[in-house]
């Protein structure tokens, strides 16, 4: 420390100020370095990740939507009708599939008359 016969007060207390700065220099800098590491191996834990979810996934068919008109015959309702051309992969109920035919269709009610036409939407893997 202080030794009065070898530097003075001024020295000792910038020689000491020079030795606090030089800790906390290196102090931030094992931070620095310890955060950038912290960073560095979650990228690559989620990189890693990603690809391991990506293999694990098994190929899914490419589907594609298409129309077609059906003729309603007698005693038809759109329910059976929803219920025979309905793809669960692109429709959360029955609901949301006769809420798209009658949109389609500008219905207004869900009734139906033999002999008419309508347009349902329906999926398909083939490209027509």
């Amino acid at each position: 420390m202080y030794a009065e016969g070898t530097m003075s007060r001024e020295e000792f207390r910038r020689t000491r100020r020079e030795q606090v700065q030089k800790e906390q220099r290196t102090k931030r800098r094992r931070i620095l370095v310890f955060f950038v590491t912290l960073v560095v191996m979650f990228g690559i834990g989620v990189g890693f990740g990603t690809l391991l979810a990506k293999a694990e996934e098994p190929e899914t068919e490419t589907e594609y939507k298409y129309y077609t008109s059906i003729e309603i015959q007698k005693g038809d309702t759109l329910w059976e009708i929803a219920k025979e051309y309905i793809n669960t992969d692109h429709y959360k109920d029955l609901m949301a599939y006769m809420n798209e035919v009658m949109k389609i269709n500008h219905m207004t009610t869900d009734r139906l008359t033999a002999g008419k036409k309508i347009i349902i939407p329906y999926y398909s893997s083939e490209i027509k």
